[in-house]
């Protein structure tokens, strides 16, 4: 017996059961091995490979209200989670305490979605990006809860919004100090008071607490270096009143040689002009021995070193 052909307006995308039903698509035809099963009442052409995928499939068969929360959340809205999405991962969804958490083995039930804003991406609802970082500070480290508070922090804001003071980090405070007197608020406010602008990757961010936690002086961030009032660099750290300077290289700048280029150039240029710069990767953050020995070089350039 021939394949009964899908509908065209289900052909290549994720449907619902009673959708398919719906249009006319009989039970055997929901039952055949092209379709993939991703969920009870679900089916996909393909199984969902991103977190796009995952979610835009899922959203047809949820109840409203519900909005993606926590990681799942953060991930939708760009920010560096600790752990990105993987086929098989579970997602997080918040309903109301009222409907109760959603069970289904593919998602992570979660309630509150009343005392939650939302914002809309990929046409979903999403937990706001400031509540959510609140919703996560609880939950992960504080290393991670400040590398997401950082990259918020660093966000891009309109000269409107500029004017306003409504700013991503004075948006993030507002919720931070909402969440006062509230279950896990104490985690929320150490990982705040962490927070910074001015750092443009995770690995910077984890760099800066390193030296934080290891009671060095704190550095300024993205300091323009200049020399008689000419730019000379943008640096990663920079302690002014020691002339020291930290640069974090990603691995772009090994693998393009124009950029690796590029540095040795403006090394030797602050190396001129009299400052001390220390050049550290990925590697000198991997564990707690090479932390060590980079907060020990770092001490020594600044001359704090113990005699």
């Amino acid at each position: 017996m021939p394949l009964t052909p899908l509908p065209e307006t289900l052909f290549g995308r994720p449907f619902s059961v009673r959708e398919a039903l719906g249009s006319g698509v009989p039970r055997e035809r929901l039952r055949h091995a092209g379709l993939v099963r991703a969920a009870h009442g679900l089916r996909t052409p393909t199984e969902p490979a991103t977190l796009a995928q995952a979610t835009t499939a899922l959203a047809r068969i949820l109840t409203e209200p519900w909005a993606w929360s926590h990681e799942t959340a953060a991930e939708l809205c760009g920010l560096p989670v600790p752990h990105p999405w993987q086929p098989g991962d579970r997602l997080s969804v918040m309903r109301t305490s009222a409907g109760g958490p959603i069970r289904r083995p593919q998602v992570r039930g979660r309630v509150g979605l009343e005392r939650r804003a939302t914002v809309e991406r990929l046409g979903m609802p999403v937990v706001n990006p400031y509540t959510t970082w609140c919703d996560l500070a609880v939950e992960v480290s504080r290393d991670d809860a400040v590398v997401l508070g950082d990259a918020i922090a660093a966000w891009p804001v309109s000269p409107d919004d500029v004017r306003l003071g409504l700013t991503s980090w004075v948006r993030l405070e507002a919720e931070v100090m909402h969440r006062i007197g509230a279950p896990g608020s104490r985690r929320v406010r150490t990982a705040y008071l962490a927070v910074r602008g001015g750092s443009r990757s995770p690995m910077e961010s984890l760099a800066r607490l390193c030296f934080i936690d290891a009671g060095l002086p704190e550095p300024e961030l993205n300091l323009d270096v200049l020399d008689e009032g000419r730019w000379v660099a943008t640096v990663d750290f920079a302690w002014p009143w020691a002339r020291v300077i930290v640069e974090y290289q990603g691995d772009h700048h090994r693998t393009n040689r124009r950029q690796w280029q590029h540095d040795l150039q403006r090394l030797a240029l602050l190396q001129d002009l009299g400052w001390t710069v220390i050049l550290i990767s990925s590697a000198d953050l991997a564990t707690a021995h090479a932390r060590q020995q980079l907060v020990a070089r770092v001490e020594r350039a600044l001359g704090l070193a113990k005699r």
